[in-house]
């Protein structure tokens, strides 16, 4: 009732996508004088329409060819009938409570991605490439739904979902486009047609007809295609959602050319605009082999149905972009030459940055912004092993199920009765294993449900301890949900709760006896089939691959796993846990290992700056796909994140440092090393000609020689994990760019903290050098009795690399940083000035900026009489060449590449 209430209220509210307390007061009153709406509680109706009307969402950022561009749908859209859009919109907003803010997006997006494609009604031979980025789980499939709806008004008639490589995320893909585009279920066509039972989009408008050769239990076959009775000629559009198999996409290529008319020599399809949608397209679709060696089946198979039409058009979507940036750019290639897409998640999606976010979080830490929900496991060694399947569960994993019982008893507390809920366990990618697991899984699982219904007194117990008492690491529900509410992260959820053990205490016996436990593999009869249980399904999943990439688990709340891979991409498609958990959020949990929590925060920074990367260049003008591409494959750190088959021309590592802040953030803490990097630069020092220049009590000098620059970085040891800020590589990089008459002409800033608890004097000649130490805090979890690693990973303040510049180009600078603030939509005005912008655009190419600190040696655990640990900092400015460094990384030593140079607060030594 609450749910038809929503909808209720949302009808007496203004479709702007911004309304007032007042307003929803208002419309909240009225709905609750109906006599329907008697029982409904109002606190929690009005919980549920503030969280809907709270969403956020920045816009979109596109790179294009403009070149190939032929825009077109502002010309022709008053002229479109959207009958399938509209309804579509109606079934997202009444049916599924989509915000209105994303909903007005999704119609921004599917205007834009149409128009990077072109008119299906032209009369001309066209094909056009494009690719959207999204998040895991984070509603790509909604996204191009919504494209398939709009693209059929607008006059694709074809219209083929590559939806996956295993048969249950293909049957749900074809369940989710029978709901949000044909209006009717596949899988019971007959009952529709005599019963006229319509589903999804059909209950709200009939009149937009399409057809299906594919259904929700049935790929593409020749023989039910070709006695279906649909004209393959016919106006109305035509879809097919199929799954990436050699054998299926051969058959569906046969069944084409049958339609195909030979003009000049080429079998060709002129009486249909193709719109092709490859879901999870940097999985199967990528051409895999070698440059000189066949296509791989599949890509070529995809290829070969593009080829076949007149007019083709492309749209791949992908979380995990890193292999298609690293397709061959080739003609009739898949590489997205014409637009890539970056779609930012709503403000109530829970993504990697609030899961696990850039670093790791302590066992005692609380943050701001990340959900304390990771429970870091260490019991899991004895049970982690794929030379013997599993004879018995490790107490985490006792505890994860008991869990995903009280998570499913509160959420029936909180009113979610026909609801969903999922667990996962992802251990073995071993089908042998998995069913071992399964049965052990079920066993643990009878023996608490069963405890429940005989109401065991131990039995119970657990539970409450589970619920209310936090155990070394463990935090109990009533802790998490605390901390939650009392953290900015509140915002995310508008139902998050504290209850008591006496008010959940009524739930578990319902809730667990709706659970069951299910093995999905390619080797089980299982299946997760949530769209035959309308009153919900509870559901622990035990499995590995077909759990890991584009299956939703719906209702998912509790994770347990530890499913290792190397490959960056993989396992942040493995993370089935992001996603949208509205009114649950604070319930869920994720249990792991330690390692791949880390793994984890390394893959969210490198996407992060893989994204800031993709914004900053859909600022910049002319900026095209494959500048971006080149762009990234020469960025240190987002290289080896994929299979090495995938990114083949990226096996050995390429950097480029040009635009670059390079900083060092890791120091060893012997002390011959600290007395040595500070005689080598105490020497550098001595050999700067001239008396410098005072800028708020730092000392400047301008024209420095490179090879006095060189002869410094020569002499500097730092932590050895610090490749990023190496000095051999940065030396290579630094010749390479000589040589193009760029980095020659170098600014030297010794900085110095004006009220320092410490002070460090450099006699230079008859001066001198009055220093002032910096405190840089110690990040106690990635230091050691060995190392010293800055918190935050960032030696520089913000605002240091302006140091240097002219008043005109401080100024010409800040109004940029201004204007790029604005067109990221942020309010108010930035604190200081854009060190990216002043590297790209300010910064002369042969003028680079080196900052040397002095710091006190008191923050890394060194007495104070120590000699002071010294660091650098270099600001590279862009460059008009692509010199680029080569060498091999072990994979495992990428992540600490990624470091960002994104300094959005203020550092806690800032004068």
């Amino acid at each position: 009732m609450l749910q038809q209430a929503i909808k209720t209220v949302r009808t007496f509210l203004p479709q702007t996508g911004s309304v007032s307390r007042a307003e929803i007061d208002t419309a909240v009153d009225m709905a609750l004088s109906l006599p329907l709406y008697s029982s409904v509680d109002k606190d929690a109706l009005l919980r549920e329409i503030e969280s809907i009307y709270n969403v956020r969402i920045e816009d979109f950022r596109v790179i294009e060819d403009t070149e190939r561009r032929l825009p077109w749908i502002n010309a022709k859209k008053a002229g479109i009938d959207f009958k399938f859009w509209n309804r579509y919109r109606d079934y997202l907003q009444y049916e599924k409570n989509f915000a209105d803010t994303v909903l007005n997006q999704l119609d921004r997006l599917t205007d834009r991605t149409l128009d990077g494609l072109f008119d299906p009604e032209i009369n001309a031979i066209i094909s056009k490439y494009g690719l959207v980025v999204g998040q895991v789980q984070s509603g790509k499939t909604a996204n191009y739904t919504g494209l398939i709806c709009k693209g059929a008004d607008a006059g694709f008639n074809l219209i083929i979902v590559l939806a996956g490589i295993h048969n249950n995320l293909r049957s749900q893909t074809q369940l989710r486009i029978d709901e949000g585009f044909l209006g009717f279920d596949t899988q019971h066509e007959r009952a529709f047609r005599e019963n006229n039972t319509w589903i999804g989009v059909g209950r709200f408008n009939q009149n937009a007809i399409a057809h299906s050769l594919t259904t929700s239990i049935s790929d593409f076959n020749t023989a039910a295609a070709n006695s279906s009775g649909i004209n393959f000629g016919m106006k109305d559009p035509l879809v097919l959602v199929v799954k990436k198999n050699a054998t299926i996409l051969n058959r569906l290529l046969q069944w084409l050319n049958s339609k195909a008319i030979d003009v000049d020599g080429r079998r060709v399809i002129r009486s249909k605009s193709l719109l092709l949608i490859d879901d999870e397209a940097d999985n199967a679709s990528i051409n895999t082999n070698r440059d000189n060696d066949p296509a791989t089946r599949i890509n070529d198979l995809i290829r070969n149905i593009l080829r076949l039409f007149d007019k083709s058009g492309y749209v791949g979507y992908t979380a995990t972009p890193f292999a298609n940036i690293f397709i061959p750019i080739e003609e009739d290639n898949l590489f997205p030459r014409d637009f890539i897409i970056n779609l930012p998640a709503p403000s109530n999606y829970i993504g990697p940055d609030k899961v696990f976010g850039f670093r790791l979080v302590g066992d005692d830490e609380e943050s701001d912004d990340v959900l304390p929900i990771v429970r870091r496991i260490d019991d899991h060694h004895h049970f982690v092993d794929d030379s013997n399947t599993p004879t018995e569960v490790p107490e985490s994993l006792k505890t994860a199920i008991k869990c995903f019982i009280i998570t499913c008893a509160i959420r029936r507390l909180r009113g979610q009765t026909d609801v969903h809920n999922s667990m996962l366990v992802h251990v073995s990618r071993l089908r042998a294993w998995q069913h071992e697991l399964k049965s052990l899984v079920e066993n643990v699982f009878d023996f608490y449900r069963r405890g429940i219904e005989m109401k065991i007194a131990s039995v119970l117990e657990e539970f409450r301890e589970v619920f209310e008492e936090d155990q070394g690491n463990y935090k109990s529900y009533t802790t998490i949900s605390s901390q939650i509410l009392n953290s900015q992260l509140a915002a995310i959820d508008g139902q998050i709760q504290i209850h008591t053990w006496e008010d959940v205490k009524q739930h578990p016996h319902e809730a667990a006896s709706r659970i069951i436990v299910k093995e999905i593999n390619m080797g089980s009869a299982d299946a997760l089939n949530y769209y035959d249980h309308p009153n919900g399904l509870s559901v622990i999943a035990v499995g590995g691959n077909k759990l890991s990439r584009g299956l939703t688990l719906e209702g998912l709340s509790v994770s347990y796993y530890l499913r290792t891979s190397r490959m960056y991409d993989s396992l942040m498609q493995m993370g089935r846990w992001f996603g949208y958990r509205p009114g649950y959020v604070d319930l869920c949990r994720l249990f792991t290992s330690r390692q791949l929590n880390e793994w984890f925060c390394h893959i969210t920074h490198a996407s992060e700056e893989l994204r800031n990367e993709f914004d900053y260049m859909s600022d910049t003008v002319g900026a095209t796909p494959e500048q971006y591409a080149l762009k990234v494959r020469t960025h240190p750190g987002v290289l080896q994140i994929s299979a090495s088959n995938k990114i083949r021309r990226a096996t050995t590592v390429t950097v480029s440092w040009a635009g670059r802040l390079v900083e060092s953030y890791e120091f060893q803490k012997k002390a011959d090393v600290i007395s040595s990097n500070l005689q080598a630069t105490i020497a550098f020092i001595d050999q700067l000609n001239g008396r410098p220049e005072i800028r708020k009590d730092n000392y400047l000098w301008f024209d420095v020689n490179v090879e006095n620059i060189k002869s410094l970085l020569q002499g500097f040891r730092l932590s050895e994990n610090l490749k990023r800020a190496d000095p051999t590589n940065l030396i290579r990089f630094i010749n390479l760019q000589v040589a193009n008459n760029e980095l020659t002409e170098w600014r030297v800033a010794i900085m110095s903290k004006k009220k320092a608890d410490l002070r460090y004097t450099i006699q230079k000649g008859e001066d001198e050098l009055d220093i002032g130490l910096f405190n840089r805090r110690q990040d106690e979890r990635n230091s050691s009795t060995d190392n010293y690693y800055i918190k935050r990973s960032h030696i520089i303040s913000p605002g240091d690399e302006v140091i240097d510049l002219t008043d005109e180009e401080r100024n010409n600078a800040w109004n940029r940083t201004i204007e790029y603030w604005r067109q990221r939509g942020k309010e108010g005005e930035p604190s200081y000035i854009s060190g990216e912008i002043v590297r790209n655009e300010i910064r002369d190419p042969r003028k680079p900026l080196l900052l040397i600190y002095f710091l006190n040696p008191e923050e890394a655990g060194l007495a104070s009489d120590s000699n002071p640990i010294v660091g650098y900092a270099i600001s590279f400015p862009s460059s008009r060449f692509n010199a680029t460094v080569s060498y091999a990384v072990h994979e495992q030593l990428l992540s600490i590449f990624n470091q960002e140079d994104n300094l959005e607060e203020e550092d806690e030594d800032e004068d």
